[in-house]
């Protein structure tokens, strides 16, 4: 069935449709090099050989090769395959991108652990069958063009990242934003936990961008992960993933957050919406730097550089016994406080344009922002911060055709928001307060924690007041 499959994906490239891959032979059996050649030559549109391994330079600074067949073995009587082990250290070495497929007349399982730990492709045993062999060259060919194409993508990335990253500071006027940033560069290289405050939408997840970004592990992934919306009986098996058959719907393995973020940066925001309990994992675990995968016995070390974030008091809190102290003092090693939109308008032209390009990039446009537009910007509170701001951009840029923005979408919230004003203008206070806890207790979903803890009440307090207004809240 595997042949057949075989087969079926390459099935042009076996009927006379040649591969644009250049291949390179090294064996020093003369006639070996010349039937394997000749077969090749059907396959693919350049075929060379040699047979001196000491020849690779010149052969490589004549062609460009995508696939090398490399023999293990050139010395009379040798057969421990050193020599090839060698030759495909030295050529990752020179030409990491070229695919090695090392070929030998001795089996060995070791070696061919080795072989593939040192960078080769695969590992083909002589005699060979020529349809296997030429699956083999064709699929490390296909390797080897997917991740060029992800090599592409990484370094558009990578440029884009760095531009609006650029653009980010550039777009900085405000005395405090400009002292911010130049504080969170100092810290970006370092490896000390980083806590991030700011009202909601205050842009404390681009500052956690910003940090990474400008980080030693800049090129290692950035994980961020909304602790608010992690149920409490979810916590270990999103954080620290879970074993097939470790509870009734692990289907199979899965792989958490804390070892998506490997080598990288771990961001956990809203960190204050942690229950006691979870708080206590999370302490365990930054403190260890270790954990168990749920269902596993297996203690997993971990290397991560984390950043936390919270709209919270968290001195408060911990007043209050909503928040661990001992908690608080390991994520804050350091802390960096974004102000609100509102009191840094210097700020607000120079992000408008990093969102409109960000947005124009990721949806092919060339928007424009226009004065009558910068001035509906400025003439609006931001009551929900950068946050607002990018949501606003963004979806101008997706209603807007022309060459440039819908300038009626950006201050039509300033509008609602007034007529709202207006309209509990004509209420009383009591009828404002109810209105107020309905709103809260239907954004939480009828959670009755959640929605105390927003509003700063406590349980018994806010059923006291349910029952006085008559709302609803159970099922």
């Amino acid at each position: 069935m595997e042949q057949w499959g075989v087969l079926f994906r390459y099935r042009n490239y076996f009927y006379g449709v040649k591969s644009e891959a250049r291949v390179l032979i090294i064996d020093d059996d003369a006639d070996l090099r010349a039937s394997l050649a000749l077969y090749l030559k059907i396959h693919f549109q350049k075929v060379s050989a040699i047979g001196d391994p000491k020849d690779i330079h010149e052969a490589l600074n004549q062609e460009n090769y995508d696939l090398i067949l490399l023999d293990m073995n050139f010395q009379t009587g040798r057969n421990d395959g050193q020599e090839g082990l060698y030759w495909l250290k030295h050529l990752k070495e020179i030409r990491p991108e070229i695919m090695v497929l090392l070929i030998t007349a001795y089996a060995d399982i070791d070696l061919a652990i080795e072989s593939l730990k040192s960078g080769a492709s695969d590992f083909i045993l002589k005699p060979w069958q020529n349809q296997k062999l030429l699956a083999a060259l064709l699929r490390a060919y296909e390797l080897k063009r997917t991740q060029s194409k992800l090599r592409q993508y990484q370094l558009q990335q990578d440029t884009s990242a760095l531009k609006l990253q650029k653009q980010l500071e550039q777009s900085c006027l405000n005395p405090q934003s400009m002292a911010l940033l130049q504080q969170a560069r100092k810290v970006a290289d370092t490896e000390a936990n980083v806590l991030l405050l700011g009202e909601n939408g205050s842009g404390k997840s681009l500052l956690a961008q910003y940090l990474h970004s400008h980080s030693k592990r800049r090129n290692e992934p950035l994980i961020s992960v909304d602790l608010g919306a992690i149920p409490e009986s979810l916590f270990e098996t999103e954080l620290f993933g879970h074993k097939k058959g470790a509870f009734t719907d692990a289907q199979s393995d899965r792989e958490g957050l804390v070892a998506q973020a490997e080598g990288g940066t771990l961001f956990l925001d809203e960190i204050a919406n942690c229950s006691l309990q979870s708080q206590q994992k999370l302490l365990l675990f930054l403190e260890s730097r270790s954990y168990q995968v749920v269902g596993s016995q297996e203690q997993r070390q971990c290397n991560i550089r984390l950043i936390c974030a919270t709209n919270e008091n968290l001195p408060k809190a911990i007043e209050e016994g909503r928040f661990r102290a001992d908690l608080y003092y390991r994520i804050n090693t350091l802390s960096l406080e974004w102000p609100a939109l509102r009191n840094r308008p210097e700020d607000l032209p120079g992000l408008a344009q990093y969102f409109l390009d960000k947005f124009n990039r990721q949806y092919q446009k060339q928007l424009q922002l226009r004065a009558e537009d910068m001035n509906a910007l400025k003439a609006y509170a931001w009551p929900g911060n950068i946050r607002e701001l990018s949501h606003s951009i963004e979806r101008a840029v997706i209603l807007s055709d022309a060459e440039n923005l819908t300038t009626s979408l950006i201050p039509s919230k300033e509008k609602a928001r007034k007529a709202q004003e207006d309209d509990h203008i004509h209420f009383n206070l009591e009828e404002v307060e109810a209105h107020h806890i309905q709103k809260v207790l239907r954004h939480y979903e009828g959670n009755i924690s959640k929605t105390a803890k927003h509003l700063g009440l406590n349980r018994n307090t806010l059923y006291r007041k349910l029952d006085k207004y008559q709302i609803h809240y159970g099922s």
